[in-house]
């Protein structure tokens, strides 16, 4: 084979290698660079937006009512003065001269009165800007003798009638009742039932400030 028939030969090849080769196209490093910013700027917008819809499904409003139980909002407390006497009689109506046995004595009553936060139900607006506070009413939770108040400013006690303690325990009783039918007829439950309200609204106050509170009473 002569030289030029080489020369024809090494052409050929180069014509068929060029022929073979893939062209390989490359990106500027600017171009990767911004693809990649504008990528993350979408992948975290889309992020931010799911997470606020997550928190939203998941918001749990708690303020604490359960956590209170039965709460004394009110109470009253008063001195309540008895005059009791007794003495044998005739056809249980006519007293017998010289039978009858007087006592009188105070004591101290003190009546509690106040509502169970744990009944307390709430209903809040879809926008936060509203609750609705659906409250229990307000009862007497006890009522009882303040300890060591008795006093006594008249025992005059006759040979022919006693005044035995079941009998003296009796009168104390009905002086306890007559405490609490006075702390009733004085408003106690009423005081108690805005004394509520006053302390559930500062609960609720204290995670928002701006809310509308709607009352109403089961």
């Amino acid at each position: 084979m002569n030289e030029n028939n080489k020369e024809l030969l090494i052409s050929d090849e180069k014509i068929k290698d060029n022929g073979t080769r893939k062209t390989k196209f490359k990106i500027p490093k600017k171009l990767k660079i911004i693809i990649f910013c504008v990528g993350f700027l979408i992948v975290f917008i889309l992020g931010l937006s799911f997470s606020k819809v997550f928190n939203h499904s998941e918001t749990i409003l708690d303020f604490g009512f359960k956590d209170v139980g039965e709460l004394v909002t009110q109470e009253w407390y008063g001195r309540i003065l008895e005059d009791s006497s007794d003495a044998r009689k005739i056809f249980k109506k006519i007293s017998i001269p010289f039978t009858t046995s007087r006592l009188i004595f105070s004591l101290d009553v003190e009546v509690l009165a106040g509502i169970d936060f744990r009944k307390i139900d709430y209903k809040i607006s879809k926008d936060y800007s509203k609750i609705t506070v659906i409250l229990p009413k307000a009862k007497v939770y006890k009522y009882y003798q303040v300890p060591k108040t008795f006093k006594t400013y008249l025992d005059e006690e006759s040979i022919f009638t006693n005044i035995s303690s079941g009998k003296r325990h009796e009168l104390e009783d009905v002086i306890v009742e007559k405490g609490k039918k006075k702390a009733l007829d004085s408003g106690l439950l009423e005081k108690a039932d805005n004394n509520a309200k006053i302390l559930v609204e500062q609960m609720i106050k204290a995670k928002y400030k701006n809310i509308e509170i709607v009352w109403k009473e089961k």
